[in-house]
């Protein structure tokens, strides 16, 4: 489960039951519709063949179009299509709500055809690769498909067509401040990672993929740890799709650099909450597109002080510069200095911990995230309702129950 799965969960748990009924639909079975039923979400599946990448890996950073890709995925997309349209009918859907790049398509054009009101929930930054034709075509189709559109960031927002900005909602992640909290007790998941007791534990949680820019961490803990005995990188996270080549990448550093003592990567884990527990500092040094990380919202809310790179997703987060402590995207020596001042200055460490902490539960808690969601949803089945009234007439196009229930 990555960001967009585990805000998928966060909003169907929290929405009002007594005015909606949440049901995830996914193409396969795996962790996030475990997840839901444990949680008492239902879900439903859809047959959906797995997609090819668009486009060919040369190198590390080198990426060339993949024409046969298209095709593929283009019948995939169609396939996915008749099957979402067979479940929405099935279950007589109200509003559809799509997250990721194929339910925004397959969501979109199965909701249309049926005559379903659809939001595009867009959390993931579109590749301005190829001359931009990934971003003009999501442009073309965001004009057609849903009748209004949420992005977790400006940077996304900015990335669609003006035309669209009146259809648009910024509305930032959220995250739960009762489950991940500053009163939670790391001692056992330092002492399962076999972390010294006395060590400050730099940490880092994301996707282990180039973009995320954990190579900027190790090369800067390098200099730390010459100087600093008592300091451990940890490094929670799993590659997917085709990064496992930067996975190595990153294990072949650490040995160059002589530190596989003081770095830990746990790969993907479960357990966040306990992870960043056991961390004493938050590195996140994402050097693009990253809009309001699940991650980085995790460690806010467990009070860690944030060191991060100044990129325009981190700082629409902020009310004020000092808030975390930004450095230059990529600058290795800066982002040294940075945590050593942390690592060396409790008093400084204790401010930013609390800064971040008042931030999280002030900003981007759950419940204020799902309330805002909750009003587009219902401000879109109005509008559609208005336009029903509009055709057959006010005495047959009744209100739906969750307008009644929850007027604007």
């Amino acid at each position: 489960m990555g960001g967009v799965q585990f805000s998928t969960l966060y909003l169907a748990e929290r929405l009002d039951k007594a005015v909606w009924e949440p049901l995830v639909l996914c193409p396969q079975s795996g962790e996030l519709v475990e997840a839901c039923r444990q949680a008492g979400i239902e879900t439903r599946g859809f047959n959906q063949r797995r997609l090819w990448s668009t486009s060919i890996r040369i190198g590390e950073n080198m990426r060339v179009p993949n024409p046969a890709a298209w095709l593929w995925d283009s019948f995939v997309l169609d396939g996915a299509t008749r099957g979402l349209r067979k479940r929405l009918r099935e279950i007589n859907a109200d509003v559809v709500v799509t997250k990721g790049l194929l339910a925004h398509f397959a969501g979109g054009i199965a909701a249309r055809r049926l005559g379903v009101p659809c939001v595009w929930h867009v959390q993931d930054f579109i590749s301005e690769r190829t001359s931009g034709i990934y971003r003009k075509l999501f442009g073309i189709a965001a004009r057609w498909l849903p009748q209004r559109i949420i992005a977790d960031g400006n940077t996304i927002k900015n990335q669609l067509p003006k035309s669209l900005w009146p259809r648009i909602d910024v509305i930032h992640n959220g995250i739960n401040t009762e489950v991940f909290c500053p009163a939670l007790d790391g001692a056992a998941m330092r002492r399962e990672l076999g972390i010294p007791e006395e060590h400050l534990v730099v940490g880092h949680v994301g996707r282990i993929t180039p973009w995320k820019g954990q190579h900027f961490l190790i090369e800067a803990f390098a200099q730390i740890a010459r100087e600093k005995p008592n300091a451990t990188l940890l490094i929670v996270g799993a590659p997917v799709f085709d990064n496992d080549l930067y996975r190595r990448r990153l294990l072949s550093l650490v040995a160059r650099l002589g530190l596989e003592r003081r770095v830990i990567f746990t790969g993907f884990r479960h357990d966040l909450p306990a992870l960043l527990a056991a961390m004493d500092i938050f590195a996140f040094t994402s050097v693009e597109k990253d809009t309001s990380p699940l991650a980085l919202l995790s460690a806010m809310a467990c009070g860690l002080p944030i060191v991060a790179f100044k990129i325009d997703g981190v700082r629409e987060l902020m009310d004020t510069e000092d808030q975390f402590h930004l450095v230059p995207v990529g600058d290795i020596n800066e982002l040294q200095s940075a945590l050593s001042s942390l690592i060396d200055d409790e008093a400084m460490r204790q401010r930013l911990s609390e800064s971040a902490r008042k931030l999280a539960t002030d900003k981007f808690n759950l419940d204020s995230n799902t309330i805002r969601i909750e009003k587009v949803l219902c401000e879109v089945l109005q509008a559609g309702a208005r336009d029903a009234r509009e055709i057959v007439g006010p005495s047959t196009a009744e209100l739906p129950d969750c307008i009644r229930a929850q007027p604007l």
